[in-house]
């Protein structure tokens, strides 16, 4: 394979990551160029007509709006319950069961963290805790590196399985299904052997978040891991449920229905003393603290603008309703999932090309449930209609930038994957592919992680992390003969331990606390994790491929 050719179709990829991480653009300016950049090389190098390059845009504009459903349905319920108080009832509810920083830290940077990212994701739960954590009194520095830190393990299933659920579509016609019922249950696979990973991995992210945290404040990790038989069973409480999930129910449901598993039996463990410090941890005075500390915002001042004070029970009735509908829904033994998926709006050979792209409207969980929850909100809290609509047109304001930056990230990678149709030719990934089998496939378990990890880094979602590189993690694993749900699933994993790092996160975080300008300091402090995460995941999938194979 000419070494060159493989570099000129890696551009698109490289301008994007250049432009986002060395001139700090944001997603939606730097997208746009990476699409232009690849509608060029291919059609210069790949001999792509006019034609192909306009049916694969399309096809990538209908594949983002099937995502932006779910993203707007997931961001609409977050705000309409955040204006009713009802966010602001549930972490008061968390909070009031110690008075020791280092399990208020698990209740809220671990476990509220990751519900908040099953039920919403995109950025939302480390910039929610952050500000959580402040107003109970944190340094916001440090607020800053544990939700981030906490922010990993439900990510590859965050915004009811969106990383898998949309990530992965792009790679929906390069699938040879093996035998399986069709893509969904390939889909599954990667869920399932990604669950696994995370149970093995995740356990420990509670520990290594107190210990940083106690590092940070005193020095020495000493403090936080002498609670380690606590901070190793909020670990467990919450990755055994969302791997059982993951393996036996559906992709869509790990991380929301893990936590509202984990956060009540923690809560009560606690409650009742299990496992509970015998001394607490605070700390140092406020007079001791480092000006890198704090900035514009002091710790004890942020706390959650509420209209209303609200009953725990009904503040959290929205998001049960949500699990239960989709719990209903994907469950097999039901059979509805069959028939919604029945109903499909598609367009075949788009332009006359063999490009095909559609959605499922009924399956799709930004309208059932998210849509159909958020209609009765109002109700349920007791918003009135201005506020209401006040919410929508935030929320689609929130969502516009995502809206361009996933429709020029899937037109690239659309354009990517097709480039070598029209001409009967490798396409510009599958190049990509067969030089990096070349260089490292013996060892591509270890890389694909850190791949996925470099993804979420540099355009900040695991979610287009896995539209930009799956198909190529796909043709690679296909190059050197391992298993495509193996390397899919390290994919997912390692998107979400470069969650921690990712650029567009920890600027948003770092505004909410008001320490902008902090992002090196954060970055490095979290950089080991993340790393460790990834190749533990790596190595970890390279011993167990062979004893889950009925999985994959």
């Amino acid at each position: 394979m000419n070494p060159v050719l493989a570099i000129v179709a890696a551009l698109p990829i490289v301008v994007v990551g250049v432009l986002m991480t060395v001139f700090s653009w944001p997603a939606k300016k730097a997208m746009p160029v990476g699409w232009v950049s690849a509608a060029v090389i291919a059609a210069v190098g790949w001999n792509m007509p006019v034609r192909w390059l306009a049916a694969a845009t399309l096809g990538g504009l209908i594949n983002a709006l099937d995502i932006l459903i779910i993203v707007f349905g997931a961001l609409l319920i977050l705000q309409l319950l955040r204006r009713s108080g009802a966010v602001a009832s549930i972490a008061r509810s968390m909070t009031a069961v110690s008075r020791d920083r280092r399990v208020q830290v698990i209740i809220v940077a671990w476990l509220m963290v990751s519900f908040f990212e099953g039920a919403a994701g995109f950025g939302t739960p480390a910039a929610i805790g952050a500000p959580l954590l402040v107003g109970l009194g944190f340094p916001p520095l440090i607020a800053v590196v544990a939700t981030l830190i906490g922010d990993s393990t439900a990510v590859t299933f965050g915004a009811v399985g969106l990383p898998i659920w949309g990530g992965f579509e792009p790679v929906r016609d390069m699938v040879n299904l093996n035998g399986m019922a069709g893509f969904t249950e390939f889909l599954r696979s990667i869920g399932a052997l990604s669950g696994i990973l995370h149970l093995a991995v995740g356990v420990f992210i509670p520990l290594a978040m107190v210990s940083i945290m106690t590092r940070i404040a005193e020095g020495s990790f000493r403090r936080g891991l002498e609670i380690w038989p606590l901070a190793l069973f909020a670990g467990a409480v919450f990755t055994v449920p969302q791997m059982l999930i993951a393996v036996f129910v559906s992709f869509e449901l790990p991380a929301l229905l893990g936590s509202l598993v984990a956060l009540p039996v923690f809560v009560f463990a606690v409650s009742r003393g299990f496992l509970a410090p015998k001394r607490q941890w605070d700390f140092p005075s406020r007079e001791q603290w480092p000006d890198q500390w704090e900035g514009e915002i002091k710790a004890g001042t942020g706390k959650e603008t509420a209209e209303r004070e609200m009953s725990t029970r009904r503040a959290w009735l929205p998001y049960i309703i949500i699990g239960a509908i989709l719990l209903i829904t994907r469950l097999e033994f039901l059979g509805l999932a069959p028939l919604l998926q029945s109903v499909r709006v598609s367009w075949e050979n788009m332009l006359g090309t063999g490009i095909s792209q559609g959605i499922e409207p009924l399956y799709n969980p930004g309208i059932v449930p998210f849509l159909l929850v958020a209609a009765i909100v109002p109700l349920l809290h007791g918003l009135r209609m201005h506020t209401v609509f006040q919410v929508v047109k935030g929320t689609f304001r929130m969502v516009a930038p995502a809206a361009v930056a996933l429709a020029f990230t899937l037109g690239m990678v659309f354009i990517m994957m097709n480039s070598g149709e029209a001409a009967d030719q490798d396409s510009m990934l599958i190049v990509m592919a067969t030089a990096a089998a070349g260089l490292a496939g013996n060892v591509w378990h270890l890389v694909a992680p850190l791949v996925g990890a470099l993804g979420s880094f540099i355009s900040g979602s695991n979610t287009v992390s896995n539209i930009m590189f799956g198909a190529f993690q796909l043709s690679t694993a296909r190059e050197v003969g391992l298993s495509p749900v193996s390397i899919l699933a390290l994919q997912a994993v390692g998107g979400a331990a470069g969650n921690m790092l990712s650029i567009h996160n920890v600027v948003a975080v770092l505004t909410t606390v008001g320490l902008l300008g902090r992002e090196g300091p954060v970055i490095r402090m979290n950089l080991p994790v993340a790393l460790l995460y990834a190749l533990a995941a790596g190595a970890l999938a390279w011993l167990i491929t062979p004893l889950v194979a009925n999985l994959l």
